[in-house]
């Protein structure tokens, strides 16, 4: 006990330290000018009304830190207070498991951009997992389509379970409740924007999230665990109405141990992450944006087939501008990896800036 909590505290102070490292990094590019790239531009020509504010909403991933991923124009000048809310439905079967559940993710933040360039923002973030409602409609759209509907039409309804099986004889080991899963954290993030770039060339920022976990799935030994994340993003205005969106970021994990049932392996969580996402919006007018966007997040967990797959997600929605801020509404499916992402969701966002 003493050791680990030696490492514990290791391991919070090495955090500690990249992100000091980050920050005054930061503090630097701020105090110091960037390149004069925007001559003849407003800082924000390449923003456009942005990505949607939604987090990887796949099991894996849920249960840690899931990287923001900005890009310019995330953060602005003054005060501004936002809240993202995401409901997804989960069915995911592989030879050693079936989730079956649905989630709801609620992220409530405030954000202090001191000038264009640099900004901070505080965020509490809160996943809570329970049984739902979408599985009837989910099943009815599958069968007026043809769709596959991977054996969730044999199991009842809105069910909140995690079942672990034994992968060669398909006898079920264990079965738990999935609220126990739920977790919730605080996050610290900085922000810098490099540059606004030119009408040929796009804006760049960088950014760095420290997470703090307040209270952990029920699964993870670990207690108050602390996760890093660094990110790049870009911004680019191609037309009048088409805008895209790219981010890249890492994230690295505070090592964790896991518990579970007797006769099944705990799971092994990945200690760092690739996390990737691009968007392209559509300009209807200048204050509504058609846009699409594709989640990519890193494989999570080690020893889990169909678990220890990277996870896909799409959105689709729009962005509305309004005198009492900005709005976002999009949908969220699955692709590629079935057994490690969302099966449908529904995400809402708000933002006003004062």
């Amino acid at each position: 006990m003493i050791l680990q909590h030696l490492f514990h505290r290791s391991f919070n102070s090495f955090l500690m330290k990249k992100f000091q490292i980050v920050m005054i990094a930061m503090v630097v590019f701020f105090l110091y000018p960037a390149p004069g790239w925007s001559t003849g531009i407003g800082y924000d020509y390449n923003y456009g009304l942005g990505k949607f504010n939604i987090r990887s909403q796949s099991p894996a991933q849920s249960l840690r830190l899931t990287l923001p991923l900005l890009v310019p124009g995330d953060m602005r000048p003054g005060w501004e207070t936002h809240v993202n809310c995401t409901w997804t439905n989960v069915w995911a079967s592989g030879p050693e498991y079936r989730l079956d559940y649905e989630m709801f993710d609620t992220i409530a933040g405030i954000s202090y951009g001191f000038n264009k360039k640099f900004a901070l923002s505080v965020e509490f973030e809160n996943r809570h997992y329970f049984g739902g409602c979408m599985d009837n409609p989910i099943q009815q759209f599958h069968n007026l389509f043809g769709i596959d509907q991977n054996d969730r039409s044999k199991v009842p309804h809105n069910r909140k379970v995690i079942q672990r099986f034994n992968p060669q004889t398909g006898q079920l080991l264990s079965e738990t409740s999935a609220d126990e899963l739920d977790n919730n954290s605080l996050s610290f993030l900085l922000n810098y924007n490099v540059t606004t770039g030119t009408k040929i060339w796009p804006s760049v920022n960088i950014y760095g999230v420290l997470r703090y976990g307040l209270d952990c799935p029920d699964i993870c030994e670990t207690d108050n665990p602390m996760d890093f994340g660094i990110g790049l993003g870009f911004a680019k205005r191609w037309s009048k109405r088409w805008h895209s969106y790219l981010s890249i970021g890492y994230t690295f994990y505070e090592l964790r141990k896991t518990t579970a049932a007797s006769g099944v392996k705990p799971i092994e969580f990945e200690n760092k992450a690739l996390n990737g996402l691009f968007a392209a919006s559509w300009d209807f007018t200048p204050d509504f944006a058609i846009v699409a966007q594709y989640l990519y997040s890193g494989p999570d967990i080690k020893n889990l087939q169909g678990m220890d797959k990277p996870s896909h997600e799409v959105q689709i929605g729009f962005k509305w501008k309004t005198k009492y801020g900005l709005m976002e509404l999009a949908f969220t499916e699955n692709i590629i990896n079935m057994g490690n992402s969302p099966d449908f969701g529904l995400h809402t966002g708000w933002s006003y800036t004062f």
